[in-house]
């Protein structure tokens, strides 16, 4: 269920980075809009040059403000959820996700979220702050229109874990991944880029990094070195994994 995901992002960011994320550039182009980021339903837990990680949760028969999407995102859904997805100039859509779920969006509209549901709606929001092209699905129908592409195991992005391809754009590759207890998460390719977002941040306790340190549940390799993530706690760990291709 939806509860087992605890978003602990204050925990783990201290109030003044929090702002100073806040405060990258990004502006309002949709008259009536607020940004996601600045959404109160929308918990900015990590951003960089490349990507930003919300960590969204609307309580039961809650509303969003009208908010807008400017880069193309993925979300995953933390708990099987039915929201209306009420679009700007579009009819209203009703989305039901199973728990673990991802789903592709291209950006450039704004909508109101409305949950009919008697829990919260939950999901990680990853927005991609780079174009992206060439969208495919692997093992995860992001894109509906799109058949998948799971058989014969797609190659591995990462190794050392259980990998769930979910799709693929022209730069980036997207999964879950579950890290046994005292597995080592590490890139199938050497000095990889990457990043590991936890899908609740007081996971990121019990994963040890051998580069920086993890921001609101994420962690982002350094540019052209290795990267590992040993899970040293007595628990499996799942995890969403973005690969630089």
């Amino acid at each position: 269920m939806a509860s087992r995901y605890v978003f602990r992002v204050r925990q783990l960011i201290p109030a003044g980075l929090l702002l100073l994320i806040g405060g990258v550039a990004g502006a309002q182009s949709i008259p009536g809009a607020v940004l996601a980021k600045r959404e109160p339903h929308h918990h900015l837990a990590y951003e960089d040059s490349s990507l930003r990680v919300l960590r969204v949760r609307v309580p039961a028969h809650d509303t969003t403000l009208l908010h807008e999407h400017d880069p193309d995102y993925f979300w995953i859904a933390l708990g099987a959820s039915t929201v209306i997805n009420a679009k700007l100039g579009a009819p209203d859509a009703t989305i039901s996700s199973p728990d673990l779920s991802v789903h592709y969006t291209p950006g450039h509209f704004a909508h109101v979220a409305r949950n009919p549901g008697t829990s919260p709606f939950d999901n990680i929001t990853v927005e991609l702050l780079e174009p992206q092209a060439n969208v495919r699905n692997l093992c995860e129908p992001v894109v509906a229109d799109k058949p998948l592409d799971c058989s014969g195991r797609p190659r591995a992005s990462v190794l050392g874990a259980t990998e769930h391809p979910a799709f693929e754009t022209n730069r980036l590759r997207v999964g879950l991944a579950t890290i046994e207890p005292g597995a080592v998460l590490r890139p199938a390719s050497a000095a990889t880029r990457a990043w590991v977002i936890a899908l609740d941040t007081a996971d990121a306790r019990g994963l040890v990094t051998n580069g920086a340190s993890w921001e609101g549940g994420t962690f982002r390799s350094t540019p052209g070195k290795g990267w590992t993530v040993k899970n040293v706690s007595r628990v499996p760990v799942r995890v969403i994994t973005v690969v630089h291709m």
